[in-house]
Order: C-alpha cells, then sequence, then structure tokens
C-alpha cells in the first residue's frame, strides 16, 4: 500500500446504491474496497476495486477489509435489510443487520488511536419520522411506525453512541438508471417505465409523500462530506430530493417527460390497498441543512427524469426472442 492512496471501504457494494458509489469513489481515483454478502460480486478485483465477502451480521469477513495495513478515509455503510415487509416478519434479522454491531466492532479493533479513524457515513431512512406531517427536519422528533423504521432508527442511534466522527443521512426513495449490475430488487422508477411503455393499469397513491433523490445527487454528497472541506462529523442530515411528491405525480411526471400516455395511471388514496405493513403517509422532509453544510442544491424530480431520458437510460430493454 503507498502512503499517498486514499481508501474507501463500501459495506452492501453489490446493492443499488453501493454500486454507483463504488463506481464513483473509483473513478475518483480511491482504492476501494466493497462489501457483498447474498449476491455474487458485481465488479471483478482491479486497480482501483476489490470485494470481499462479508457477513456483516456476524463479522465474518470483516477482517479481510483490513488487510495490508489498510487505513480507511470513510467507511459508507449502504448495507441494509430495507423491505418493509420482511422486516415487519422478522424483526430480529432486521435488527442484526440494520443495527451494525460488528462493523463498528471490527474498526475499533483495527483503529485503537482516535485520530485515525475514518467517518463513518451511515445511511438511514425517511421512514424514522411518523408521516403526521410535511416537512420534516432533523431535530424533530422520530418515532417510527414499522419493524424497518424502528430497526434503522436504533441503528442511527448505536452509530452516535459507538462512533463519533460519523454522519448519518436519512434517505428517501432513491432514483436513478439503473445499476451497472443490475440488481434483484424492483426500482419505484423504473417500475413506472415499465408499466407506462405495457400500457397496463396501475394504480398509484394520491396520499403518500416522499422527496425522491437522485443517486447521483447522493454520490457527490459522499464526496464532499469525505473531502473534509468542513468538519461536518456527529451531524444528521435529511437527504430527499427538493420535491414533496406522491407516487401518481412521480408517475405522471415520468409520463409528461417520456411521451407515454398517462390514461393508464389509476388515483387512488392508500387506503384502497391491503398492505403488510403500516407505512407512514407523509415523511417529505426539509432537506436544506445539507444544501447549506455542503454548499449544493439537490436535482429535482423532474430535473433528474429529464437527463436520465435524454440519456437513454430509461429506455425498456427490447423483449427477448422467442425461444430466449
Amino acid at each position: 500500500m503507498n502512503a499517498g492512496e486514499k481508501h474507501v471501504l463500501v459495506t452492501g457494494g453489490s446493492g443499488y446504491t453501493g454500486q454507483f458509489v463504488t463506481q464513483h469513489f473509483a473513478s475518483l481515483g480511491f482504492k476501494v474496497v466493497y462489501t457483498h454478502y447474498s449476491t455474487a460480486a458485481p465488479y471483478a478485483a482491479g486497480d482501483n476495486v476489490d470485494a470481499k465477502w462479508v457477513n456483516l451480521v456476524t463479522g465474518e469477513g470483516l477482517s479481510e477489509c483490513f488487510r495490508d495495513g489498510r487505513q480507511y478515509a470513510a467507511v459508507i455503510n449502504t448495507a441494509a435489510m430495507s423491505q418493509p415487509a420482511l422486516c415487519e416478519r422478522d424483526p430480529v434479522t432486521a435488527r442484526s443487520i440494520n443495527v451494525p454491531k460488528a462493523l463498528i466492532s471490527a474498526l475499533r479493533q483495527h483503529y485503537t488511536e482516535p485520530e485515525t479513524q475514518p467517518v463513518i457515513i451511515h445511511f438511514s431512512t425517511d421512514q424514522v419520522y411518523d408521516g403526521s406531517k410535511a416537512w420534516w427536519k432533523e431535530d424533530d422528533p422520530c418515532q417510527p411506525v414499522n419493524a424497518y423504521a424502528a430497526s434503522k432508527l436504533e441503528g442511527e442511534r448505536y452509530v452516535q453512541a459507538q462512533w463519533p466522527k460519523h454522519v448519518i443521512l436519512r434517505a428517501s426513495i432513491i432514483i436513478g438508471p439503473q445499476s451497472p449490475v443490475p440488481v434483484s430488487r424492483p426500482l419505484f422508477l423504473q417500475f413506472i417505465v415499465q408499466q407506462l411503455a405495457e400500457q397496463k393499469e396501475t394504480t398509484f397513491f394520491t396520499d403518500e409523500f416522499r422527496n425522491p433523490t437522485y443517486v447521483r445527487d447522493i454520490v457527490h454528497i459522499l464526496a464532499k462530506l469525505i473531502a473534509g472541506e468542513k468538519r461536518l462529523h456527529g451531524r444528521t442530515y435529511n437527504m430527499g430530493g427538493p420535491d414533496r411528491l406522491s407516487r401518481l405525480e412521480m408517475a405522471q411526471t415520468v409520463a409528461e417527460i417520456c411521451g407515454y400516455s398517462s390514461e393508464f395511471i389509476i388515483a387512488a388514496p392508500s387506503s384502497t390497498v391491503q398492505r403488510p405493513v403500516r407505512s407512514p403517509p407523509d415523511i417529505s422532509m426539509d432537506s436544506s441543512r445539507i444544501e447549506t453544510d455542503l454548499d449544493m442544491k439537490l436535482t429535482t424530480f423532474r430535473a433528474a427524469v429529464k437527463q436520465m431520458h435524454e440519456a437513454g437510460e430509461l429506455e425498456r430493454p427490447p423483449p427477448k426472442a422467442d425461444g430466449a
């Protein structure tokens, strides 16, 4: 390892956001180590990227991330059990993944001197808010309404208590093009495009509000935080886009920009559908704190969709040939 090399550890690097984070920091010249668990490593090892299989519940494999005396500038924790219905069925497993005890234990063993410790940038969720009002601020009380949100809030508090050199990012729905290696989970933006392209009648809720966040904004936020231009450790940030939108409004915007008919978009309140887990109705967030501290403007939903559409990043793949 060369003395001048910059290293970043990305947990959950095989997931949607983790892939973009890995790709972005490698492009900036960082040596990136990323972890994967339930899926194969999407990136082969190369000059700037190294993959490690890690069980973040037990800690198995974490020691491999610290071989050769690597000194990380940051640990970016994108790993999570993030399907609310699955968390509701198995809250014990949700807590074991979403509260990063094994990760922090490994960091403590490796970094015994405070001045050498990396910053942990820990991804949380807008669902820590109960949804009873609009435009939540970071200092508003958090009262989770489901097991997923409860485990993520516990994860926030664990990081805050155990690793002072941290930043918490509360993310909303993350939008962007398909990841470099497609993930198995359905992506909301791509789901909208598929339903509209196939002219399938689809219900979109009118009364649940979020702040869709462009994945390319996220990687720039991370780069600014790690650059260390300001000492922002110990901060918690809302990381939502500037628009408070219902799922219906998102679908209508995609139809308009991409040239699809909106006649197949069915508007309905969320009460018309039975779901296995309670969902907070309005978790729109005020993200002015992160914009001010990092001197940046987050991208609107319309601008992000327009940019991706013009770049051909939202086009549906051609159908498979018969027999394929």
